[in-house]
């Protein structure tokens, strides 16, 4: 008979993975949390480009030039003949080494450089977001291997039970004590039992399954598991208020997306305005006709488009538009959070809540199926009463269970909420 100590007694092996330990294998292999980081990266480089191109840079260029004639000008002095003089050669080669240094962009590269600034807090936040979203996925998992296997032992019990009724049953009708029909529905009582015990059986075979897959391991790896239950009574606190949450990545992340977006329309509306560049370079020039074939240079540049057919502006107003609908989707989100942390709450309470309703029902349950078997081997009780207390019993155990393992997923879920995982 299976007493309430063997519902809540959980066994911690000496070589049992405990939950951090899945965590830390899970983010170890993750691809998902992979491909965060190598966004990060992509991140990273952006910004180092945008930053970049405030920057100095520096060219070398040559350029090998022959046209058909030697290019030439006629000068005609009266009353001289009329000469040909020739100012450059056919074949000439020309080599150029500069530098340009923007001096004024509008704002348009420091903008540029603020919006790669602000992709990349975008990119480490979603890196934050991806860890805690698979932290949680792993304690799904974990806790549901652990129901199961509870499910599965609780199954076994009433393979166990149902199988030791069947034999009562059998000994009162070989002493024509009961009628065949007792014996018949035993028997249908204790093949249903074994029935179930198999589909806890896969079920658990499932949970292992899914549950290697989420750590990167074999899927038919064995799971030995350290039990997060706690059968003691739970005491439950306030919620917390809603509309509150505590900050979360995915808020962090789309209010860095609206900056990068505000950043890119100021530096695309900058584009419209003057641009001022400084250019230095080296020049040598293949040509015998000069009186020197090596020169520098030293100018300031200077383009305004001052009609584009307003394509810089309208492309700023869409950034700005997108900017403006990401603040809002922040907004939607900031409900969803304050909506999901009291939810969370609110299951953990009354998840713990249940524990000791069910762990009282399963003591009342236990003493009224060895009531009933008691007078069932005395005579006085009838076939049916021992089922319904042996079926009661299952569904018992199995509200206790739930409520154990419901509880435990809701606190990792308020966690998950409050952006604490």
């Amino acid at each position: 008979m299976f007493m309430l100590l063997s519902l809540t007694a959980f066994t911690v092996g000496g070589n049992a993975e405990t939950l951090e330990q899945a965590f830390d294998t899970a983010l170890q292999q993750d691809a998902r949390l992979s491909a965060s980081h190598h966004q990060v990266a992509a991140a990273e480089f952006g910004l180092a480009a945008a930053q970049g191109q405030a920057k100095p840079q520096m060219s070398v260029e040559a350029l090998y030039n022959r046209f058909s004639d030697e290019p030439s000008f006629r000068v005609h002095i009266s009353p001289l003949p009329a000469t040909v003089l020739p100012f450059a050669q056919a074949e000439s080669t020309l080599l150029h080494a500069g530098v340009t240094l923007p001096l004024y962009t509008g704002g348009r590269l420091t903008n540029a450089a603020k919006a790669a600034d602000a992709q990349l807090s975008a990119a480490h936040t979603d890196v934050e977001r991806t860890r805690q979203d698979i932290k949680l996925s792993v304690a799904e998992a974990y806790v549901g291997v652990l129901r199961a296997q509870r499910l599965l032992e609780l199954a076994d019990s009433g393979v166990v039970t149902l199988t030791a009724h069947l034999r009562d049953v059998n000994a009162f009708l070989e002493h024509g004590l009961v009628a065949r029909s007792d014996a018949l529905a035993a028997r249908t009582a204790e093949a249903s039992a074994r029935q179930d015990q198999m589909r806890a059986a896969t079920a658990l075979e499932i949970a292992q399954a899914h549950y290697n897959r989420l750590l990167g391991r074999p899927m038919t790896t064995p799971v030995v598991i350290d039990d997060l239950a706690q059968p003691a009574v739970h005491t439950a606190s306030a919620p917390q208020a809603p509309g509150t949450p505590a900050p979360r990545a995915e808020l962090v992340g789309l209010a860095h997306q609206a900056d990068a977006l505000m950043f890119q329309s100021a530096a695309t509306r900058a584009a419209g305005l003057p641009q001022v560049v400084l250019n230095a370079g080296y020049n040598q020039l293949q040509n015998r006709y000069l009186d020197k074939e090596q020169l520098w240079n030293l100018g300031v540049g200077v383009r305004w488009e001052l009609f584009d057919g307003n394509v810089h502006r309208r492309q700023a107003d869409a950034l700005a538009a997108r900017a403006a609908a990401v603040s809002a989707l922040r907004s939607d989100l900031e409900s969803q959070i304050a909506f999901q942390v009291l939810a969370a709450d609110l299951m953990r309470q009354e998840s713990a809540s249940r524990i000791p309703v069910a762990a009282t029902a399963v003591e009342q349950a236990q003493e009224n199926l060895r009531v009933s078997r008691d007078r069932y081997q005395s005579g006085v009780g009838s076939h049916t009463e021992v089922l319904d207390a042996e079926t009661l019993r299952i569904k018992s155990g199995s509200n206790y269970f739930n409520a154990l393992y419901d509880n435990v997923l809701a606190v990792q879920r308020l966690k998950r909420a409050n952006g604490e995982l």
